[in-house]
């Protein structure tokens, strides 16, 4: 095969421009990895376990391609003070750990080094491709992952790639151009591990289980192909020809963040917080006395209660590097004729006395009596007018027609409910 020349790929016609937005289906992630089903792939596969997905040419086209990768290189130049950056490689995927590091490299050095040999990590490519950014987001609602999601570009000439590792997040590499072979463990050798590790021999450092001692799969990806790996496991890689593609990260976000203002504000609040656990003459005698254990019980019962609303703030908020939240959306003077239709983004969960949605801006809350008009919003096919909305049966004690007004014009306001 002939060297592929990377000036001739990247260099023309290069324009800052954002690339047009493109509608959202709802089905972001399911078209990802078809043809396997969305359901199987969370339940069995992800973050648990390696899995490769057989796709077809062209199936991620409207993801990401030689001319979006163009246009984000050039918008990229004034992302100085983020996370945004590039680096280069120049290793071959060797099954071991190399002695050769990454290197900072400018935008104007990619084709060359590329040339040169290099594999080329633009890190956060996301926040240079506003419609990446938005696809990713997605995505992450359709997961409902609470984390960070983002993408990361790797375009690797001919038999070049990064050597054995793991990350602290789970990867997905989809192929967008050439070809690229993986060699991957099919488990995570530390499970969701605080920090990324390269692999040396007779390494000593507490990385989990090493290669030699775990199960390896080998697969080429071609156009059109993903693979997902756990965090945590062991995996190389080299181009093929040449190599585009992106690896879609889902970084966790620690429980401990959500739960920690939560247990803060219980502690000042609650009585039964303040108090302690009770006083008791029982002996501790190879068990907790039965009304200590029966309180701790009440409190972890509590926790359980009230956390679903620093949950659903962790699922909308800071979804991805560079994020900030649109701003209110104004009230449009509507006809009785106006059809709306509700976001695939909707979700709510009752808290005790409340109906809490999450949207950019934090979470809204609607009286309880809300609940059947937010069952009936979330499982509308199609678009609906107001005078829909005011027909709907109300059970007993439901909500009037000011406070659904009230609701319908808050949802609109936050981008849950859009014009048909």
């Amino acid at each position: 095969m002939d060297p592929i020349d990377f000036h001739a790929l990247l260099d023309p016609g290069a324009s800052a421009e954002p690339p047009s937005p493109v509608p959202l289906s709802g089905r972001e992630l399911q078209e990802l990895v078809s043809p396997l089903d969305a359901a199987q792939f969370v339940d069995s596969y992800f973050s648990r376990t390696s899995v490769s997905v057989k796709g077809h040419p062209g199936k991620f086209d409207h993801i990401f391609g030689w001319a979006r990768l163009r246009q984000a290189l050039a918008r990229g130049k004034t992302l100085a003070g983020t996370s945004y950056n590039i680096k280069a490689a120049f290793t071959r995927g060797e099954e071991a750990g190399s002695s050769k590091g990454m290197i900072d490299a400018d935008h104007n050095q990619v084709a060359d080094l590329l040339n040169a040999g290099a594999t080329i990590c633009i890190t956060d490519i996301h926040l240079a491709d506003p419609v990446l950014c938005q696809w990713a987001q997605a995505v992450r609602a359709q997961l409902n992952f609470n984390g960070l999601v983002g993408a990361n570009c790797y375009v690797s000439p001919d038999g070049s790639g990064l050597p054995t590792h793991y990350d602290k997040r789970v990867a997905t590499s989809i192929q967008i151009a050439g070809s690229k072979r993986w060699r991957f463990s099919m488990k995570s050798a530390k499970p969701w591990p605080l920090e990324n590790a390269v692999y040396q021999p007779g390494i000593s450092a507490d990385v989990g289980t090493l290669p030699e001692h775990m199960e390896f799969g080998e697969v080429e990806l071609h156009p059109g192909d993903m693979l997902c790996l756990p965090a945590g496991a062991w995996h190389s890689a080299r181009g093929i020809g040449y190599s585009l593609a992106l690896n879609v990260y889902f970084s966790p976000r620690n429980l401990f963040f959500d739960v920690a203002p939560l247990l803060q504000r219980l502690a000042v609040s609650s009585e039964k917080w303040r108090g302690g656990p009770p006083a008791t003459l029982e002996k501790a005698r190879g068990s907790m006395p039965a009304a200590v254990s029966a309180y701790i019980s009440e409190c972890l019962d509590e926790i359980s209660q009230v956390a679903a609303e620093p949950w659903l703030k962790s699922l909308q908020q800071e979804p991805f590097t560079g994020w900030k939240a649109a701003p209110l959306l104004p009230v449009p003077g509507m006809t009785p004729d106006q059809r709306f239709s509700v976001a695939a983004s909707l979700r709510f969960v009752q808290v005790q006395d409340d109906i809490v949605v999450p949207c950019e801006t934090g979470v809204l809350k609607f009286p309880v009596a809300m609940g059947p008009v937010f069952q009936r919003l979330s499982s509308l096919v199609g678009s609906f007018t107001i005078p829909d909305a005011l027909s709907w049966p109300q059970e007993p004690g439901g909500p009037g027609r000011d406070e659904m007004l009230y609701a319908l014009t808050m949802l609109y306001q936050h981008g849950i409910l859009g014009m048909a």
